[in-house]
């Protein structure tokens, strides 16, 4: 009944009809429908009983690493026999005050958990709860901060005493070494300590305000005066942008897709109002509350060139994008560093085989290392603090070296500095990626030494290509994963406001397009000169596009996304987007005739620029964004499309039709940095349809 109640929402809403395709499109398929069966030329070898003939389950291809010629076993992969706290890689702690700093890198092998040391900590839990009973401290950022300089003396002297007692996110070989190099190293007592209070420990202190940037030593030279883009050539090219795989390969057809705890789909997941018996059995192709199954990810490997492509075959792209994520969202304790670099494997390998010989440029996600979102600035001591997710950027570039996506730089550059590069088409675009784990919030990291917004060094090096880019007159674009801004609850404020002013230095005449994904949801933010201070289409400089996600994590369906571009601008024309319908899984089970289908969604100039006098040559620049959010004001009913746009079309995307939901969205879309989206009126309320 639930399904059927879905079904006829769609209806409703007139999302259930195929909508009109542009005129750029109209010799171009409308929609793509799988094969009954994973397509298995993708693959070579498929473990026994795992065949993509299968339908009971989904396909478990065997991987071999093209970079160790490791072969992974299925177990690492059988949704049965799901393996738990992986310890076959070192782990490391901070040295402690009683250690050799320099030999003392991992975690020791005897029993250094003396009777002293379990004295200390129990005297720092001992501690702990005095402060915060204290009447002494009155206020509760003082009470946070007094305890974390307590547990910062326990880090610093019997490390392997802070990893806490809850294995699943405190474990050594999960969050718990994370968590005890940063206090040791953090100044908790200060600004550190304010930022850790105010967004990990339940806003214990007031975030801290903004930090003034000192920006002579990023910028060469002062902005030109005749900072403009340059003259439409009236030429059209294809670009692929697919974002947010998060392959499945655990995914477990018919067990509970509607599970209360942890990430659905999963034969060790149920739902607690009924632990006995499956309520909704998850379907081959996908469910709401769950990463990408094989199944549907085949459907999709299959439709992109021929819903996406250009030229006669109909399958042709100039280039791609892939902005981050390719593992699922399993907790650290069932993860490991073989099941990322199996990831890594196979989803590159299903994406040569959708482009074919033109280069992919990726960027590294959050979830594409472990323990997923850690990042350790290369200027973290001792060394081998500095040097601990190392295996990550190289084996990954070594990847993309090898699929003749970047060249040996921007290999040799990518496996020692956290898989960002800049790397030039043969078109002349610079494209340059960097890692926003060195912004994202649950990048522990992010807070040893917050007074500096690049403790990375990405910020200054990438001013340092814009400025070169300038100088040889270059176009270029900037790709990462998660967004500096909109609703402000993805990132920290001080690093996204410095690449605010980088952006605002070299756009639009050297930056023509910047793109992210990470929020799963199809979103865009403009960039304004002068920090936003007089917002208008006059003095809109770049856009920030979001793209939506091929996982329907969570209540999504499944995206992926397609640009005209000028070939000599590279701005972007028009902009295209696919998904298929979640909602629609569950009745492909009970038939082997045909798989999921993909559905043209809709095309950005065509959505929202009826009313808005703009030449068919003109870019869909960050001008014509502002005017967008200009209709908005004038014709809310654009921000409820917008709204059903950005869940891709779900059936549980709510509307969004009250004043504060359309004047969050329209802030939201003109705030392209944290401290920005902090003066949205209603906060980040209306930041999500999930």
């Amino acid at each position: 009944m639930a399904l059927l109640l879905l079904s006829l929402s769609m209806v409703t809403l007139g999302l259930a009809q195929t909508p009109a395709l542009p005129p750029y499109l109209q010799t171009a398929a409308a929609a793509y429908t799988g094969a009954p069966n994973f397509p298995a030329s993708l693959f070579a070898e498929y473990w026994p009983g795992f065949e993509p003939t299968q339908t009971a389950v989904q396909p478990q291809p065997k991987i071999t690493d093209s970079i160790s010629g490791e072969i992974y076993p299925l177990e690492l992969t059988d949704p049965d026999t799901i393996p738990e706290y992986d310890t076959t890689d070192p782990y490391v702690i901070p040295p402690s005050l009683l250690t050799d700093a320099v030999t003392g890198p991992l975690l020791p092998t005897v029993n250094l958990s003396t009777a002293g040391s379990l004295v200390l900590a129990a005297q720092t839990l001992q501690s702990i709860l005095e402060i915060v009973a204290s009447p002494q401290i009155n206020e509760t950022c003082g009470k946070c901060l007094a305890a974390l300089a307590v547990v910062k003396m326990l880090a610093n002297t019997a490390p392997w005493e802070s990893y806490g007692t809850c294995a699943q996110q405190f474990a050594v070989i999960t969050d718990g070494q994370i968590a005890t190099q940063v206090l040791a190293l953090a100044d908790v007592t200060g600004q550190d300590g304010r930022y850790i209070c105010a967004l990990n420990l339940d806003k214990s202190c007031a975030l801290p305000a903004v930090n003034t940037l000192d920006l002579t030593s990023y910028f060469a030279s002062p902005k030109p005066e005749n900072a403009v883009a340059p003259e439409p050539s009236g030429e059209r090219v294809r670009v692929l942008h697919v974002s947010d795989f998060h392959l499945d390969p655990r995914y477990s057809t018919h067990s509970e897709a509607d599970c209360t705890t942890g990430l659905c789909c999963r034969s060790n997941n149920f739902n607690t109002a009924s632990p006995n018996q499956t309520l909704f059995p998850a379907p081959r192709y996908g469910a709401f509350l769950c990463d990408t199954p094989y199944d549907l990810a085949g459907v999709a490997i299959e439709a992109i060139p021929v819903l996406a492509g250009a030229g006669p075959s109909g399958r042709e792209f100039d280039f791609a994008i892939f902005t981050g994520d390719l593992v699922s969202h399993d907790n650290d304790h069932q993860l490991g560093r073989a099941f990322v670099e199996y990831e890594q494997s196979s989803i590159y390998s299903m994406l040569k085989a959708v482009i074919g010989y033109v280069p992919l440029y990726p960027t590294l996600g959050n979830h594409d290392g472990w323990p997923q979102a850690y990042n350790s600035p290369l200027t973290l001591q001792p060394e081998y603090l500095a040097n601990q997710f190392s295996w990550d950027y190289e084996h990954v570039s070594a990847l993309w070296a090898e699929n003749d996506w970047i060249d040996s730089t921007a290999y040799q550059y990518a496996s020692v500095h956290y898989g960002g590069y800049a790397i030039t088409t043969w078109r002349g675009l610079k494209i340059i990626s960097f890692n926003t784990d060195f912004w994202y919030r649950d990048n522990w990291f992010n807070f040893i030494n917050t007074t500096d917004p690049d403790i990375s060094g990405q910020f200054r090096w990438m001013a340092d290509e814009l400025q070169a880019s300038e100088d040889a007159d270059q176009r270029v674009w900037i790709i990462g994963h998660v967004p500096p801004g909109w609703s402000g609850t993805n990132s920290m404020p001080n690093p996204t406001n410095l690449f605010y002013q980088i952006v605002d230095r070299y756009s639009p005449h050297v930056i023509a397009e910047i793109f992210f994904g990470h929020t799963h949801e199809d979103e865009f933010s403009i960039f304004y000169a002068n920090n936003a201070t007089n917002a208008s289409a006059a003095t809109a400089l770049a856009t920030g596009w979001t793209a939506p996600s091929l996982t329907p994590l969570t209540n999504l369906n499944s995206g992926f996304r397609a640009y005209d571009i000028d070939p000599v601008t590279f701005n972007i024309l028009d902009s295209y987007t696919w998904f298929s319908n979640v909602t629609a899984a569950p009745a492909l089970d009970n038939q082997t005739s045909y798989g999921a289908t993909y559905t043209f969604e809709y095309s950005a100039r065509e959505a929202y620029g009826a009313n808005i006098s703009w030449p068919v040559s003109a870019p869909l620049n960050a001008t014509w964004w502002h005017l967008v959010t200009e209709q908005w004001e004038i014709n809310p009913s654009l921000v409820e499309k917008f709204t059903i746009y950005e869940g891709k079309s779900s059936t549980y995307t709510t509307n969004c039709t009250s004043t504060a939901c359309i004047e969050s969205k329209i802030c939201y879309a003109r705030s392209a940095s944290v401290p920005l989206a902090g003066l949205c009126p209603y906060g980040s309320t209306y930041g999500s349809v999930q």
